[in-house]
């Protein structure tokens, strides 16, 4: 068995990506945001401290389940947050 993962140091990390207008899921242990013309975006899944989460942003359970695993904070905020 693999050890257990251990989430990246908060001071390694890039602080916020704002979100708005897409689908995240996760895809290939990564988060993935798709907008309404299916372009993909992938996000890296541990180098992330919170997603702000705009307005038009629908989440899967995946993606809340993988942002508890790696210590990601989700965050519901506003237009221009």
């Amino acid at each position: 068995m693999l050890p257990p993962l251990t989430p990246i140091a908060l001071k390694e990390r890039v602080s916020l990506v704002f979100l708005e207008r897409g689908q995240l899921d996760v895809l290939d242990g990564a988060f993935v945001l798709v907008d309404k013309s299916g372009v993909r975006t992938l996000i890296p899944v541990g180098s992330v401290a919170a997603l702000m989460l705009e307005p038009g942003i629908r989440v899967s359970h995946a993606a809340v389940t993988l942002a508890s695993r790696v210590g990601c904070l989700l965050v519901w905020v506003g237009e221009a947050g």
